[in-house]
């Protein structure tokens, strides 16, 4: 073989610009702005550091306690614990996501923008069985926020960019792919979260609560976990879990005892139309009586064009009981589609009857433990506590084992102590729902006063009453 021939041709497939960079006349000329670096340039204005502190409690001894003994012995003291994750704007008014573990019970949420700008923050609502929360700031100016993408047509091996705060290293920004949909990860015992997006991107703590961005700039989920035995298995919420959980989150009659009766989701187009869709109205609302219907697009509110779902909600926030709301809304689908102008406002909610409400589902009467009813029951006094004052014979209450004289702590293990707050609690459940009641029942014997304390589980039957009293 003629080895300078090879040479030749070897030498031949060099390219020009490299030939020339070997011989030191030009250098190289490649694009150096990545869609990675794009996309941070865009958005990383729109991240935060999330910082605060939890109060946890510990033994003083731990190396007393026994496995399968209770943690009820022993002096205990608490210690503030700092709390580091992130998150990102998602409206130019201040309202911000991130992950409901983040903040849950923590102290003085503070927030701080890449150009160091801290603001205080105040929770706005939460899911936790979802991992999300949205938080509120009172900015000095509109601010940066993240454009709402699509997770539903994500491709495995599309370019994904993480930008966190990972460590507390503020506006880290990193990248990978889509490994895989659809996974489901048991973060506690008995919590799962589901649904989620795998990513080799790496993601390490203080990432939770941070943006996964797709190569457009767009959100397509909220980091939120890892693997620590594993190397570059992160996953992350769906950008559409968010979106159909911020029309529960952030709706008026999640937040205020108000009615106004609209449930809105994503942004669409429709012809020369495009606006926030209307998913259902509540019948008899002030939506309903202004005939707002599942399908109208809402082109318009109190003269501003929404961008997205959260636009309608944030609009609503800030609205007073009777407050007029002016909406232009159009259905398409017809003929001859006609934007139309509607006023409506949104009316307070009425707290619900708790006592009929137990006496509908349960068949037992609840009051208040007054001086008279203690009197009757043969209690020393009042006492801010509620009270069984009557079970029907045959019906659910009786037939589970409350007597009249128990006393009820809580109902779903949030604490009642009043007709107000039980009433509150039973306004969530629904004919079928099993209610969980924490029964405190004390009695009179030979050795003196006893109490005890049990749990009743019993499905909720409506069913005439037998109005036969124990």
């Amino acid at each position: 073989m003629n080895v300078s021939r090879v040479s030749w041709a070897i030498l031949a497939l060099i390219p020009l610009a490299a030939t020339a960079t070997l011989r030191g006349d030009e250098p190289l000329q490649f694009p150096r702005e990545t869609p990675v670096v794009t996309v941070y340039r865009r958005t990383h204005q729109a991240v935060v550091n999330i910082s605060g502190e939890q109060t946890v409690s510990q033994r003083m001894w731990p190396q007393f306690q026994q496995p399968g003994i209770p943690d009820l012995w022993g002096p205990r003291f608490e210690r503030q614990v700092p709390v580091l994750g992130s998150g990102f704007v998602v409206h130019e008014d201040g309202f911000i996501v991130t992950n409901a573990h983040v903040v849950e019970g923590v102290k003085r949420i503070k927030v701080v923008f890449s150009d160091g700008r801290g603001f205080q923050a105040k929770p706005i609502s939460a899911d936790t069985s979802k991992d999300l929360a949205v938080l509120a700031i009172e900015a000095d100016r509109k601010l940066p926020f993240v454009e709402l993408g699509r997770s539903s047509d994500l491709m495995i091996g599309e370019t994904v960019i993480a930008i966190g705060n990972p460590y507390g290293y503020s506006n880290t920004v990193t990248s990978g792919v889509v490994s895989a949909m659809a996974r489901d990860i048991q973060v506690s015992e008995g919590y799962w979260l589901r649904g989620l997006i795998q990513t080799d991107a790496p993601i390490n703590p203080g990432n939770s609560g941070g943006p996964l961005l797709n190569v457009n700039a767009q959100l397509i989920g909220i980091n939120t976990a890892i693997r620590a035995e594993a190397q570059n298995i992160g996953f992350a919420i769906p950008v559409d879990t968010l979106v159909d959980n911020l029309s529960h989150m952030l709706m008026p009659e999640s937040l205020r005892r108000v009615r106004l009766g609209l449930t809105i989701g994503r942004m669409q187009t429709v012809g020369q139309f495009r606006g926030p869709v209307v998913d259902a109205v509540s019948k008899d609302s002030p939506a309903d009586k202004n005939g707002i219907a599942p399908g109208d697009l809402i082109l318009e509110i109190d003269g501003r064009k929404p961008h997205s779902v959260i636009d309608f909600y944030v609009g609503m926030i800030g609205k007073d009981v009777g407050e007029p709301i002016r909406l232009s809304t159009v259905r398409p689908g017809g003929p001859d589609p006609k934007p139309r102008s509607v006023e409506l406002a949104m009316l307070p909610r009425p707290i619900p009857d708790g006592r009929r409400l137990a006496g509908e589902f349960f068949q037992m009467e609840v009051s208040e433990l007054t001086a008279a009813v203690a009197r009757r029951f043969n209690f020393e006094s009042a006492y801010p506590i509620l009270i069984i004052t009557g079970v029907d014979a045959g019906g659910t209450a009786a037939r589970t084992g409350i007597e009249p004289g128990d006393l009820i702590l809580q109902i779903n293990n949030a604490t009642v102590r009043n007709r107000t707050e039980f009433s509150l609690e039973m306004e969530k459940v629904a004919p079928g729902d099993v209610v969980e009641l924490n029964i405190l029942r004390i009695e009179i014997g030979l050795l003196g006063q006893m109490e005890r304390r049990f749990l009743i589980r019993m499905e909720a039957r409506p069913q005439s009453s037998q109005r036969r009293m124990l």
